[in-house]
């Protein structure tokens, strides 16, 4: 007990932090998801700066932006736009609008078509939502088989971590009920209790972001039981939840809420035993 115990402790010290960014950028997704792909369905190629910025111009018109000068920069891809939905669009011509919301349009240059619409809010959101969430930086997003590698290891280990602190947490509640060992006290003790509490939520959290990146192993690529088994545990669309918008929102900050606490909590006592580690080892004679 004491090996896992030390093992859960050390694994909270490297996933802890991680955790509380899961789902503090969880909670951000849900209010402010990632920007979708444009409906635009274009008018023809587009072969240069010049064209983009009247096709972007008249897409401002028509949606009552206030266009004005336009900033045009050429682009293989960015972070909006790194996702293979992309692919059959690109070189993409970047387009800023100077109007109040910061509103960046990106045309294809294949199509004409506006693909994408962002304001500076959706961007800046963004970063701490999805772009944090998913691991997302176009560094590593652009070379998909080491981006999905990267967060299927995360995410594993995550599961594996979460279920191994289950254990721990209910051993040692058994063992205070039987009076063998003194209660928790103080931040330990709010870790424990709030970790038992949110357990469930936990590992069907963390063991749906790895079902998100899995290519076969549990389910058959495109799979539709792996589809309704991720949307059931990691955006809770099942039963009421499904067809109640308002109780799915309350249910999710609730949950987000709480497994922040408990992964706050974490990363505290992580922080003081690598630094109480770091002291012994600083008082040790040489």
């Amino acid at each position: 007990m004491r090996r896992l115990a030390a093992l859960h402790r050390w694994w909270g010290v490297a996933f802890c932090l991680l955790f509380s960014a899961w789902f503090a950028s969880g909670l951000v997704m849900h209010f402010v998801p990632f920007p979708a792909r444009n409906a635009d369905r274009g008018s023809g190629a587009v072969h240069s700066a010049d064209a983009a910025r009247v096709i972007a111009a008249a897409f401002a018109r028509a949606h009552g932006i206030d266009a004005g000068a336009a900033v045009v920069e050429r682009v293989a891809r960015d972070q909006w736009t790194v996702g293979g939905d992309y692919d059959g669009d690109r070189p993409l011509y970047r387009v800023a609008l100077n109007d109040a919301a910061g509103t960046v349009l990106h045309v294809s240059s294949r199509t004409g078509a506006v693909v994408l619409v962002t304001t500076f809010r959706t961007r800046a959101l963004n970063y701490f939502g999805a772009v944090t969430h998913w691991i997302y930086p176009t560094v590593l997003r652009q070379h998909r088989a080491p981006w999905r590698a990267v967060v299927w290891s995360l995410s594993l280990v995550a599961t594996l971590g979460a279920a191994l602190g289950v254990v721990v947490g209910a051993v040692r509640l058994i063992r205070i009920c039987r009076d063998l060992a003194p209660p928790h006290r103080g931040l330990r003790a709010w870790h424990h209790y709030a970790g038992l509490v949110c357990a469930p939520f936990i590992l069907a959290f963390a063991f749906s972001g790895w079902l998100s990146m899995d290519d076969g192993l549990l389910f058959p690529p495109g799979s539709t039981a792996r589809a309704e088994l991720f949307a059931a545990l990691h955006t809770l669309r099942f039963g009421p939840l499904a067809s109640s918008p308002g109780l799915r929102t309350i249910v999710i900050v609730v949950l987000c809420l709480g497994g922040l606490a408990f992964s706050l909590t974490g990363v505290i006592m992580a922080w003081r035993h690598v630094a109480g580690a770091s002291s012994r080892s600083r008082s040790r004679p040489e």
